[in-house]
């Protein structure tokens, strides 16, 4: 990808292997673009691209991507509290923010809502991009107003929430929608509270889920509410399979672990076969939590229609 002179001399570009941005620590070779400089948004935005936040929902292919890898930086990377509004404060935060960063900074100060994340590696842009939530709350839930440039379109706008659609690991909003920050609206609550229930939730995490190993977090979505994935694919008995270096983690069966040097390819077989698995078994349909950048189309398909799959 050429990039002009100007913009290369405001941001870096680099040649990377992607296994090094990815919490799974997989994925192939890619052209890794540092975007500093707001006023180089729209040359950024006039290539083809793909944007990378810290990487912990993502599964990249052995052979990496053709297309040039953003991540927002300096520019997009503002934490700041603005003024009160209605008796709650609004605080607006950059894309590029790191999400334990806003969650500590809304902690001391008092603020209450995002602390219920407490332990959700993302950044801003990322969470507000999959609206990142636990078993109890979305980062949605206290979002005010989001800055975005819509597909189609090249300029920033800002988005009232009540223009978001936003549901279970989606902000509702198209698909290639490139999220700048947002501003939150959140109430005032002590702050050792506050500690407390992030250490808490920290803690949940910690005892529950497989934190020792790379991965990328929770693989499937849950098929209902009273239906967990993990919960169903270790009741199909496949807690600690394995191919090659890819493991269903014996801890929590919903995330895999890159266990042994495993390759991209063996956690995509693995998948196919627990989506094939809860399909035979079951009549479920396991849909893609991770996002997947040059991998299998099988991934995303109908499990009746997997050929090959030991199921």
């Amino acid at each position: 990808m050429t990039w002009s002179a100007d913009f290369l001399s405001r941001n870096r570009a680099e040649r990377v292997l992607l296994a090094e941005w990815t919490t799974f620590r997989l994925g192939g070779p890619a052209e890794l673009v540092h975007l500093d400089a707001r006023d180089d948004l729209a040359e950024a935005l006039a290539q083809p691209r793909r944007w990378l936040g810290r990487g912990a929902n993502l599964l990249v292919g052995d052979a990496g991507v053709g297309e040039p890898v953003l991540r927002l930086g300096r520019a997009f990377a503002a934490l700041e509290r603005a003024v009160t509004r209605d008796g709650r404060a609004i605080v607006r935060a950059g894309a590029a923010v790191d999400l334990a960063v806003l969650i500590r900074t809304c902690t001391e100060a008092g603020l209450a809502g995002p602390e219920g994340l407490s332990g959700v590696p993302a950044t801003v842009g990322g969470a507000l991009r999959m609206n990142a939530g636990t078993s109890t709350c979305w980062l949605l839930d206290w979002v005010a107003r989001v800055e975005v440039v819509l597909p189609g379109e090249t300029a920033p706008r800002w988005l009232e929430r009540s223009e978001m659609p936003a549901a279970y690991r989606s902000s509702g909003l198209p698909e290639g929608t490139v999220f700048l920050g947002c501003e939150l609206e959140l109430a005032h609550d002590d702050p050792e509270h506050l500690r407390a229930r992030g250490a808490s939730l920290k803690r949940a995490k910690a005892a529950s889920q497989p934190l020792a190993l790379p991965s990328a977090g929770c693989v499937f979505k849950n098929p209902a509410r009273d239906l967990p994935a993990g919960k169903l694919i270790d009741e199909l008995g496949l807690k600690g399979t394995s191919i090659g270096g890819a493991r269903v983690s014996p801890v929590h069966a919903n995330f895999i672990v890159n266990d042994r040097g495993a390759t991209t390819a063996e956690v995509c077989q693995l998948i196919q076969l627990v989506r094939r698995r809860a399909w035979d078994a079951r009549g479920v349909v396991l849909d893609m939590e991770v996002e997947t950048w040059n991998c299998p189309a099988e991934l995303k398909a109908h499990p009746r229609d997997l050929k090959g799959v030991a199921a």
